[in-house]
């Protein structure tokens, strides 16, 4: 497959530059006549709009003050200059793509605000505490230099503690190995459903996205909607565990999980809920125990999951960026990985958190650094700070098998013996996809209805990769649902889609409670073979990248 490449009798290169450096030169014209026809004190026409949802120019100065309301125009030109460039050059979609995000991260870096002598609320804040304020924002540099940290701080370390605000549903663990703890939590209902719960949480990051603070927590409504709930936590890997790969997660994880849940509650089959890297892993047990007499899965629920990669294939077998990931980039990670045996964890925030810098890096240097503030205390950037390094077979298995190979897509991922087929999971399927998800677009995550032969619903919210899945009952999020045959094109699914305001975890417990047996007496927690430990949520959890 060949990339897309500039339509034939489009304006050549040369001329497309000098049109872009024309408007640039014409902005600023009229952005220095404004600024001085205004006159000192009066708000100056603006020939370059700031976008909407951009929270770095709301300062008054950057309309009333001369100085601040040039800077910011010149640059926003500049800004608009170097994407029309960009958009100038004969590349193909994907390499004009990267190119984008590329300059996009130049552009974000070179933002005014993240000097000081741009920033006008940094400076009021330092005239008004009498360089106070530097001196703190002094102090918070040189601790995130001296924590290791090559970022800001999102997130106040105080605050939040897993156990009393976070991971705070009572349970106990009931299962130990090298790999992962095994928690039940304790019922909340007089009777529950006879088929038991297993939530894959993403092996890539701490358990708890699924257990933030109470009233939202997935793993609390579980409870309260009378499911007998387990979930896996796992181990935060170090260079003892280089060597554990994808199998072990299936085999020593959820397959080992499964047989504990059988043995405390004498069923034999279990629900399975999956979140992003842990639906993946979810649906790839479900696909290898699909030829067992007793496939031991009843049905499977899907939150911000991505099981085909071929945005990614694609990328890499039609780009010249993609040639580059692949033989680069992907290659440097994984001599990295080699050297210390896993992938730092804490690098893989940051990777992320420079998919949405604005609001993610640069909203922190001027906060933290600049103007010596605290940063705020908040259970979803609590969780997302709290790294989980990635071992190092794993992580080969990961990028080399299932994003640049697409394996698991193409029924061809083979992991602890078995070939594993997504055509032959049976199973009826919950996806839940997230509109403003940066992480797993929600396109791609729609493509899974095309990976699987079962009954299959798919829920579209409002809301990021984490917001995205918090939705308990009175928090009026968006959510698309459509009665319609799955189309090819998600756009066509979306556009006959209806939409709802009540949040989709009532209509998810409605489809759980049909696939969950009738109800029975809540059974004990652990077991003569699998004796109650210490209480949720355990100890992994607890250790640090």
């Amino acid at each position: 497959m060949s990339e897309k490449t500039p339509a034939a009798g489009r304006p050549g290169v040369a001329r497309r530059l000098l049109e872009a450096d024309r408007r640039f030169a014409a902005g600023l014209l009229r952005t220095v006549g404004a600024t001085v026809g205004a006159g000192p004190g009066h708000p100056a026409a603006s020939p370059v709009a700031v976008e909407p949802g951009d929270r770095r120019f709301t300062d008054p100065a950057w309309n009333g003050n001369a100085y601040f309301h040039l800077l910011q125009q010149v640059y926003l030109l500049s800004a608009r200059l170097a994407l029309e460039s960009v958009d100038a050059l004969p590349l193909g979609d994907h390499d004009r793509s990267v190119a984008r995000f590329l300059a996009r991260q130049v552009i974000d870096a070179g933002s005014p605000t993240n000097v000081l002598p741009g920033n006008p609320a940094a400076l009021r804040t330092a005239w008004r505490t009498r360089g106070r304020s530097l001196a703190r924002g002094a102090g918070a540099f040189l601790g995130d230099l001296a924590a290791g940290r090559r970022l800001p701080k999102a997130v106040a370390d105080e605050g939040l503690v897993l156990g009393r605000d976070l991971a705070a549903t009572s349970g106990r663990v009931v299962f130990r190995n090298q790999l992962m703890e095994l928690l039940q939590y304790e019922p909340r209902t007089e009777t529950v459903h006879a088929t038991p719960m297993l939530v894959s949480p993403p092996w890539v990051n701490k358990y708890y996205v699924l257990d933030l603070t109470p009233g939202r927590s997935v793993i609390e409504w579980l409870v309260d909607q009378g499911h007998t709930v387990f979930v896996v936590s796992y181990r935060n890997p170090d260079a003892s565990l280089r060597d554990i790969g994808f199998d072990d997660y299936l085999r020593d994880g959820l397959l080992t999980a499964i047989g504990v849940i059988e043995d405390i509650t004498g069923h034999d089959e279990v629900n399975l809920t999956g979140a992003c890297l842990g639906g993946l892993l979810a649906l790839m047990l479900t696909a290898w125990l699909a030829d067992d007499t007793s496939p031991r899965v009843g049905s499977v629920t899907l939150i911000n999951t991505l099981a085909d990669f071929s945005d990614v294939t694609e990328f890499v077998e039609s780009s010249v960026a993609g040639k580059v990931y692949e033989r680069v980039l992907v290659d440097l990670i994984e001599r990295a990985t080699g050297r210390r045996g896993y992938l730092d964890g804490r690098r893989v925030d940051d990777f992320f958190r420079f998919l949405r810098a604005n609001e993610l890096v640069w909203r922190y240097t001027g906060s933290n650094w600049l103007m010596g503030r605290r940063p705020p205390s908040s259970d979803i950037l609590t969780w997302s700070s709290d790294a989980m390094n990635i071992p190092h077979r794993a992580q080969r298995y990961f990028m080399r098998e299932i994003c640049l190979r697409n394996e698991f897509a193409r029924g061809q991922a083979v992991l602890a013996g078995r070939t594993l087929r997504p055509d032959k999971i049976t199973q009826d399927v919950f996806v839940a996809a997230a509109r403003g998800d940066h992480i797993v677009p929600w396109e791609s995550a729609y493509r899974t209805t095309a990976l699987l032969p079962g009954a299959i619903r798919f829920f579209l919210s409002a809301g990021g990769h984490v917001a995205g899945a918090l939705s308990p009952p009175g928090s009026k999020v968006q959510y698309w649902t459509s009665e319609h045959p799955f189309a090819s094109d998600p756009r066509t699914w979306l556009a006959e889609a209806t939409e709802h305001r009540q949040g989709w975890w009532e209509s998810w417990a409605a489809w759980l409670a049909d696939r969950s047996g009738p109800r029975r007496t809540p059974p004990p927690t652990g077991s003569d073979r699998y004796p109650p430990g210490e209480p949720a949520p355990g100890t992994y959890v607890l250790q640090k990248a």
